[in-house]
Formats: structure tokens, sequence, C-alpha cells
């Protein structure tokens, strides 16, 4: 490798899914091309268009990004009345690991 091209080379920076959701959010709000953004930020084109089109992946609609949480109000009358029997729920949250809510009987 020649000085020159030590001096030019930049390190390469490994960014969180976390972190290329702020880089969105600055980018929709910011006004500028996507080019013009890639350069202020040390960003490669390429690199933006595809995480982008990943985080479309994701279920993010058009790539926008939100860091807001969506919650939605439920109040009494949402619920049913009774319930006959009892529940079961369970969620896999990767690796191997079940969360398991159960309602014993009664």
């Amino acid at each position: 490798m020649t000085t020159s091209t030590t001096l030019t080379r930049r390190a390469r920076i490994r960014r969180s899914e976390d972190e290329w959701r702020e880089l969105f959010v600055r980018f929709e709000h910011g006004g500028q091309t996507r080019e013009q953004f890639c350069v202020d930020e040390g960003l490669a084109v390429s690199t933006f268009s595809r995480w982008r089109q990943r985080m479309r992946a994701l279920g993010h609609e058009d790539g926008k990004l939100s860091s807001e949480a969506v919650f939605v109000a439920l109040s009494s009358a949402d619920a049913p009345d009774a319930v006959a029997s009892p529940w079961d729920v369970e969620l896999q949250l990767g690796a191997g690991v079940f969360l398991r809510l159960r309602q014993p009987p009664c």
C-alpha cells in the first residue's frame, strides 16, 4: 500500500440497525439529495441504498423510518365480557427462547 492510498482510505465503520435508522431519519428531515447526504456523512451511495432496501424489507414503509412508538388505546369495551376457557400465549423470541403465558383453569 502506498502512502497516498493510506492517507485517502477511510476506516470502515460498522453501524447498528439503530444507527442506520437515525441516519435515515436525519436524511428525511435534512432536505438534501441522497448523494449530498452520503458525501456529508462519508457514506457510499450503494451502502446507503442497500441499507434502505434492508429497512424496507423489515417492514418500514417506503424506507421511511420513525423513531416514535406506535400505541393503540384499548378500553374495557374492547374486551370480551367473560373468558370462558383458559388462554395460552406463546412467543418465540429467537435463539430457542420462548415466552409462554398461560391462564390456569379455574
